[in-house]
């Protein structure tokens, strides 16, 4: 329980912190129109942003928002029971439009946010952890929310943070830095180490009440290590000595729900099928994974496979890799809806060996799903072939549009 006069003083000091505050990269375009009676949910990894954007949001209408971060220590007494002091600072303020920060630190939080569009009142919330989001939207907010998901600075966006031009160089640069802003402005590793221990403990030991921590960083670790890499839980339980694969398997999807890592399934027509193969794993941000790997290196073919993964993924929440055995294999098939779009292969440079093997993998896809085009990035490699497929583009990472490789 929070004295309504102790609620109202935290959240005047935060609405003062936010008003003080520089606004940052503008990244506002990334938020969908929300119609009326709509509640706008940002998430994402935590520190990508996903705050800076509430707050360019709610700069422009300042005298009418309200505006409290729910993840501040000083309000972990706050429950639901609180409601009605709650509802006196608000309309104490005179605000229209209410803005929560890491909303999933309030327990129940989707029946007061419910109240509050049937009030009539605007809302925007952010929250860093999937899995509760979404079985909280499925109660009290089926249909009644627009979602953004947030991730660090994509291309564009490091390119204008960072003022510099888009080229090889910068590719480079930010296949070794990633896009977390803080990390950008900094350049101090000590903030990825800090974040990463942050998610891991916060967003994953924490919200899954998961005591084998140690067991859970040597996992994340394997993880970090072999990115772009197949994962099979059977095969790690004895080298990270974890009991069960059963844990292994929820541990990954709390990794996942945190938008730590992602695991990719290999295409087919057939769930089974898909369930019994191997995944393919792959880090929120490539900054993040040069710093935590062991052995890191500016061109690692495995990190380039992952920068060009992110670049479908924020375009795309559903993508496949695609195999047929030891003959060969397309590194992304993406899924909008039902419709496959084209297959796209991410190798740093083509040349000798894997310039072979990265067009008949390729040949392979397009075959077998009836694709027309299919998609070569590489580092700085341009080049249209024509094959008996179809016709096989080669661009660049600086030239690469994802929006070009997805169903209409």
């Amino acid at each position: 329980m929070i004295r309504e006069s102790v609620l109202a003083n935290i959240a005047e000091r935060q609405r003062e912190r936010v008003r003080l505050r520089e606004p940052g990269l503008s990244r506002v375009a990334r938020l969908s129109k929300v119609p009326p009676g709509f509640v706008s949910i940002i998430t994402g990894v935590r520190r990508c942003g996903k705050s800076t954007l509430m707050e360019q949001c709610m700069r422009t209408r300042l005298a009418k928002a309200f505006y409290l971060n729910l993840e501040s220590a000083a309000l972990a007494g706050l429950e639901l029971g609180d409601a009605a002091q709650l509802d006196r600072v608000i309309a104490r303020c005179g605000a229209t439009a209410l803005y929560f920060d890491e909303v999933q630190q309030l327990k129940g939080w989707e029946h007061y946010v419910r109240t509050k569009l049937d009030e009539g009142f605007e809302v925007f919330v952010t929250g860093s952890n999937a899995s509760v989001l979404g079985q909280e939207l499925g109660t009290k907010l089926t249909g009644r929310h627009i979602d953004c998901e947030l991730f660090p600075f994509d291309y564009a966006e490091y390119l204008a943070f960072m003022k510099v031009p888009a080229g090889e160089a910068a590719t480079r640069n930010y296949l070794v830095r990633g896009g977390f802003p803080a990390y950008l402005a900094s350049q101090d590793e000590r903030l990825l180490e800090t974040l990463f221990e942050d998610i891991l403990i916060r967003d994953v030991a924490v919200r899954y009440a998961i005591r084998e921590v140690d067991a859970l960083r040597r996992l994340a670790a394997y993880l970090i290590d072999n990115i772009a890499g197949r994962i099979s839980a059977t095969r790690l339980r004895q080298p990270l000595s974890i009991a069960a694969t059963s844990t292994i398997l929820k541990w990954c999807e709390a990794f996942s729900n945190a938008y730590l890592f992602d695991f990719i399934p290999c295409y087919s027509p057939s769930v089974k099928v898909q369930l019994v193969n191997p995944r393919k794993v792959y880090c929120i941000d490539t900054g993040l994974q040069h710093v935590l790997t062991a052995t890191p290196a500016p061109d690692d073919a495995r990190a380039f496979e992952n920068l060009v993964y992110l670049a479908l993924r924020r375009h795309c929440r559903t993508i496949f890799y695609y195999t047929e055995g030891q003959r060969g294999e397309c590194d992304f098939i993406p899924l909008r809806g039902k419709r496959l779009g084209a297959p796209v292969q991410a190798t740093v440079t083509l040349n000798g060996d894997s310039e072979t093997r990265e067009i008949n993998g390729l040949r392979q896809a397009m075959r077998a799903l009836k694709q027309p085009v299919g998609w070569i990035v590489t580092l700085a490699d341009e080049e249209t072939l024509r094959v008996e497929e179809g016709i096989i583009r080669i661009v660049p990472f600086h030239h690469f549009t994802p929006q070009l490789v997805l169903p209409a």
